[in-house]
């Protein structure tokens, strides 16, 4: 419990609303959003894609610059080590 309300902190999302699919889907319609869905209201970190197959991140939640940094990172460090 400890480590999943310090994580919630951490990752901000504990007073964020988390929006629906309706919401999402409004949300990227209305803001031209069809390639990377950014909105720092909604908590959610994976949301739907607008083409309505399979899901994509929330570029606006922190989890997702984490995964990024991480990501190339690594692509760092093996392109250094290899």
């Amino acid at each position: 419990m400890f480590i999943r309300i310090t994580l919630s902190f951490i990752l901000g999302t504990v007073w964020q609303k988390k929006c629906s699919f309706e919401e999402v889907e409004e949300y990227q319609t209305t803001h031209n959003q069809y390639f990377f869905y950014y909105n720092p209201d909604d908590a959610n970190f994976l949301v739907p894609k607008a083409s309505g197959l399979g899901r994509t991140n929330n570029w606006a939640h922190p989890a997702s610059s984490i995964i990024i940094f991480a990501v190339l990172a690594l692509a760092v460090l093996h392109a250094v080590y290899k």
